[in-house]
Formats: C-alpha cells, structure tokens, sequence
C-alpha cells in the first residue's frame, strides 16, 4: 500500500487540477462552454467537465464508506465507472461547472482525510470491449491517480475545444506531468 503521504500528494494534485479547471471554464461564456464540436460531435467543453466529475465522485463515494464500521479484510466497492450518474446542470452553464467543481474540491478534502487514515483496496468494475463486464482489485491511491491522468486527458480535450472556439488555453493546461517535466528538463 502507499504511504500515507503519496495518499495527500495524489490528494493534493487532483485539488489543484480542480482549482485549474474552474478558473479556465471561468473565463468562458455559456455558449462557449456548450458549443458543440465540430470535429468531436456531440461534445461540448460543458461535458467534458462533467463527465471527470462523475469519476471523482464515483471513487469518492466508496472511499466515503471507510468511516463506516465494516470487516476490513472485504475491499470497498465496487466502483462502476459505466454506471455514473450524470449531473446535466454541470454541463449546462458555466456556474454549474463552477458549483461542481467547487463541491468536488470541498469533498476531495473531506475524503482525503479518511483515506490518509485508512489506506484500503477497492473493487472497480467497468465495461470492456464488446460489451463484457469485468471487476478486479486496486487501491485507493491507483484510483485516485486514475482519476487525475483521466482529468489530465480531458483537460486536453478540452483545450483542443477552446482552440476550435478561437480561445488559446494556457500550454500547461492539456499535458501530463510527465510531459511537463520532460519540456523543463530541456530547457
């Protein structure tokens, strides 16, 4: 299991992405934020905010449970990723990505406490290729950071969105750390 402080720097990490996000999507209009893509139809900056939300709060929701009195030799869980529960006022307006994220960060904080207290395993379920169901073990913290690299990905999606729309994203904004690190180191 990781330790306690890798548990608060994935925490810290995914708070920060959130603070990012909200900050971006507030700088545009509702029209903006809803645009359908042209070359992505069907997609708008607004779903793509929503649908990273829905990640977070579906890991958050059974890392919840940890405060609750339970065997632990049994893993949390599952988590569905298929299974999410869309909020459409997230990916309505520009204020209701903005309450989402808000809601997202202020919980982030209130679970990151139990995890650092309670590192566990978690079951994930999710649907594969052609339709096939499958679960499997993980931890927490592999979870966590699944959540923010898929963020990371969308933050992507996104940029490429406001790059349609005529908008320039700040650079960092649609790469991973890794890439990052990579662009400093040879500076």
């Amino acid at each position: 299991m990781a330790s306690p402080s890798s548990s608060d720097h994935l925490f810290s990490h995914a708070i920060d992405y959130m603070h990012h996000l909200d900050g971006i999507i507030g700088k545009l209009t509702d029209a903006q934020y809803t645009h359908e893509s042209q070359a992505l139809p069907g997609s708008t900056i607004g779903k793509h905010v929503r649908h990273v939300l829905d990640h977070f709060s579906l890991l958050y929701a059974n890392i919840a449970r940890i405060a609750e009195p339970s065997d632990s030799q049994h893993p949390l869980g599952p988590v569905d990723y298929s299974h999410r529960e869309r909020n459409p006022a997230t990916e309505s307006t520009v204020l209701g990505g903005q309450a989402s994220i808000k809601q997202m960060i202020s919980t982030s904080k209130l679970v990151r406490k139990q995890v650092i207290e309670t590192p566990t395993f978690i079951t994930i379920v999710d649907v594969m290729p052609r339709g096939a169901q499958a679960s499997f073990l993980s931890t927490v913290d592999r979870e966590l950071w699944f959540c923010i690299h898929h963020m990371v990905h969308h933050n992507a999606i996104i940029a490429s969105l406001m790059f349609e729309l005529g908008l320039d994203p700040p650079t960092e904004f649609a790469y991973a750390p890794s890439t990052i690190k990579l662009a400093h180191d040879h500076e």
